[in-house]
């Protein structure tokens, strides 16, 4: 029987099998679809780490099978519904089979298998022959070719390069659907040139910006420089990624009448016997101690100094607006909001505590340039610096990750009744099966625990201001309602459901860009170091370690919701000094001591455990057991341990030469 890469445990179905299941009906509904019917052409989903009466209430997350199939159809086009039927019986099965736990994974497979069906269809356009129709007409070629435009030609790129520069200023501006036909690409090839592209753009050309957009005032720091010669390679975990995804297709042909005929893992494995070179993943870079602490005691003397001060001034603005538009009975209508909003401006004290801040207007407009933060600031820029303030203070004593952060509901700081300490209530998704996880419990600082209360006070003024009524275990810490539009609209509005929902991540990382500038952050070489949403997590994870002189890797592992061990090496790795190989070995100790682990280790290492699992069955025996012999090798042959982390996922340790 051919290998199918399936786990035979998990399988009930033998994919070989010439038998099909033809009823939809037989497979339940998965249980993160708030629509009816999964006959519906769209899906309404949940999101990982929400709650999903937040989705029924508010609008839901859209999975539409409306996608492109080639230049004039769509997936749904009548003529298309043998690749239709079995797109949707494939992701049911997959649900079904415990292949699919989130609906963040059925809309990537069902996005990447639209992708592979445009790309085929394009070929078969340019060799002039029909278009596909079902899933068992994509080639071997057709697959082989999709993967391969991952990868950029650089006679391609640098002619798309000097296209771009001779013919556009910024970058928003720029017609890649012409720049498609001028080099005869298929849509995915465009795709892999477009992000080549604006990577380079980003680092070397900054003088090509986006139109009405914040420009950091100086090159990234953290951001490696972009090599033609490197970086025009497909990178290593996206075709890994991609390979994995087509590889769903070929699990789920019980599904399917027309089977999709590729076993991609097992043609492909992750992609190297397709490239000479692929562009591996780079670690999570770790923030320089200066930038770091200079961030975290700037966010400290923001909150402390402004928090307070900005939301009286926030109160004080919206209740004369509204005397304003109340006194002039008129209609709260846009054509208005300048001059009231104007008016209200010059109206209302700013505060004492405040005057630091410079604030000149209520939004960024004429007399304020959001990119001259010298000459001044407006009241929804000083939105973005506070929201970039908290954000630092939680991410730096939490090593939350973003979605965790992103998730956090207004009611998050809790103090225990028991000892009287401080925690922040948090959701951590690579913990849980679930879709909507379970909240776990960190512990912060009180002074974080009163900062924190100060914001979501301000998050709750914000909404007051906008006749936003909310529940503080339902509203989101970083709502949408703190965005741009939203501090410069009207009081009253009759739909702002949208609203009930949290900030993004790119939106995040902007107010971080403008608080880094704003509190001038120290350059190096000339450069600054623009911290991402995610990067304290790891800068948490080497400072723990300093803290604690090496030890507390289970402490540490907890903390950061890690599933194992092996992860929490991966985000404290640094040289191996004398501590790190001190953690290797316990944590080696560790593992012969679970009889039912198995261990990514040499022969050595692996024998070392053996003979202590056969001296006892008791883990507190063999623990100390394997540490001795452990030590015994190392004197007898003047070796040491080593580990390194192996193909993105754990730990392999070894014994090397002193």
């Amino acid at each position: 029987m051919e290998n199918t890469g399936l786990n035979p445990y998990k399988e009930l179905y033998d994919p070989d099998d010439s038998g099909n299941i033809d009823e939809v009906d037989c497979y339940p509904k998965p249980t993160w679809m708030i629509n009816e019917s999964v006959f519906d052409t769209t899906w309404e989903l949940s999101k990982t780490g929400y709650d999903i009466e937040n989705f029924k209430k508010n609008n839901s997350r859209k999975l539409s099978f409306s996608k492109e199939t080639s230049s004039n159809e769509l997936l749904t086009d009548k003529i298309n519904r043998p690749l239709l039927d079995d797109l949707r019986n494939s992701l049911l099965y997959l649900n079904t089979k415990g292949k699919i736990s989130r609906p963040e994974r059925a809309a990537d497979i069902l996005s990447t298998a639209c992708h592979l069906i445009k790309h085929a269809n394009e070929l078969q356009e340019l060799n002039k022959n029909k278009p596909i129709r079902s899933l068992a007409e994509i080639s071997f070629n057709h697959l082989k070719s999709y993967l391969q435009a991952f990868k950029v030609e650089r006679k391609v790129f640098e002619s798309s390069l000097d296209f771009i520069l001779k013919n556009y200023d910024y970058k928003n501006k720029i017609d890649w659907n012409s720049l498609k036909q001028l080099q005869k690409l298929t849509t995915r090839q465009l795709y892999s040139l477009k992000d080549k592209l604006t990577k380079h753009l980003d680092l070397e050309k900054r003088d090509l910006k986006l139109e009405n957009r914040y420009i950091k005032l100086y090159p990234n720091a953290c951001s490696i420089e972009f090599d033609i010669d490197q970086d025009l390679e497909p990178k290593a975990k996206t075709v890994s990624n991609e390979i994995s995804k087509l590889h769903m297709l070929f699990v789920a042909r019980p599904s399917q009448k027309y089977k999709f005929r590729h076993a991609s893992q097992n043609l492909f494995s992750s992609g190297n016997n397709l490239f000479e070179e692929m562009v591996e993943s780079n670690k999570t870079a770790l923030i320089p101690v200066n930038i770091a602490l200079h961030s975290i005691s700037s966010a400290l003397h923001f909150a402390r100094s402004y928090g307070p001060a900005l939301r009286e001034y926030i109160s004080a603005l919206s209740e004369t607006e509204n005397e304003l538009i109340n006194s002039h009975c008129v209609k709260k209508h846009y054509n208005y909001l300048n001059k009231y909003q104007s008016i209200a401006y010059k109206k209302t004290p700013i505060p004492k505590s405040l005057k630091n801040l410079k604030i000149r207007a209520w939004r960024d407009g004429i007399n304020i340039n959001i990119n001259n933060l010298n000459n001044g600031i407006s009241i929804q820029l000083a939105v973005k610096l506070y929201i970039a303030s908290i954000w630092i203070l939680i991410a730096s004593v939490s090593s939350a990750r973003s979605k965790s952060l992103l998730t956090l509901k207004r009611d998050c700081f809790k103090q225990s009744p028991i000892d009287g300490l401080f925690d922040l209530v948090l959701r951590i998704p690579k913990t849980s099966e679930r879709w909507e996880l379970e909240d776990v419990n960190r512990p912060i600082p009180d002074i974080i625990y009163d900062y924190g209360l100060e914001f979501a006070a301000f998050v709750c003024e914000i909404e007051n201001r906008r006749n936003f009524v909310n529940d503080d275990g339902d509203a989101f810490l970083f709502s949408r309602i703190l965005n741009t539009r939203s501090i410069s609209a009207f009081t009253y509005n009759q739909d702002v459901s949208h609203l009930n929902w949290s900030l993004s991540d790119d939106f995040v990382n902007i107010c971080l860009d403008i608080f880094l500038d704003w509190i001038e952050s120290p350059l190096i070489n000339g450069k600054r170091w623009y911290v991402r949403t995610h990067q304290f997590r790891r800068f948490f994870a080497v400072l723990y370690f300093n803290f604690t002189d090496g030890e507390g890797l289970d402490e540490l592992s907890w903390f950061m919701g890690h599933a194992n061990l092996d992860q929490t090496f991966h985000y404290a790795e640094v040289a191996p000094t004398d501590e790190w190989i001190e953690e290797a070995e316990i944590t080696i100790a560790k593992i012969g001591a679970s009889l039912n682990k198995e261990i990514n280790a040499d022969d050595d290492i692996k024998e070392i455990i053996y003979e202590a699992r056969k001296t006892s069955k008791i883990s507190i025996i063999i623990e100390p057991l394997v540490k001795k012999l452990i030590s015994e090798h190392k004197e007898k042959y003047q070796k040491e341990v080593r580990f390194l982390r192996i193909d993105g996922e754990g730990i392999f340790f070894y014994f090397t030469k002193k």
